[in-house]
């Protein structure tokens, strides 16, 4: 099963801004209602279990990679030329 993996506190700061965004005027049902739903959503982003993950970085994004304009990037590490979206435990990303 593949797992969809999201940063938590980006998801939890775009739904604070679209809450506080709330292009009605006046105090009406919809406003209201726009507001629950928002908050709800806040609560629920809250209670999803959180997941272990790694960040991953390409080969064609790596550091130890050369020729990465190629069709195949030569990696330092291991020697041997890889696909761009290749990856290993070696992988760092490349500060330009």
């Amino acid at each position: 099963m593949a797992v969809d993996a999201i940063d938590r506190e980006q998801m939890h700061g775009k739904l604070q801004r679209m809450r506080d965004r709330v292009k009605q005027r006046r105090d009406g049902a919809y406003k209201t209602g726009y507001k629950d739903a928002c908050n709800d959503a806040l609560q629920k982003l809250n209670e999803c279990q959180s997941i272990e993950t790694t960040a991953v970085t390409r080969c064609k994004e790596c550091r130890h990679a050369t020729e990465r304009t190629t069709t195949l990037p030569y990696c330092l590490m291991q020697n041997r030329r890889k696909d761009p979206d290749d990856y290993c435990r070696f992988s760092e990303p490349d500060e330009y």
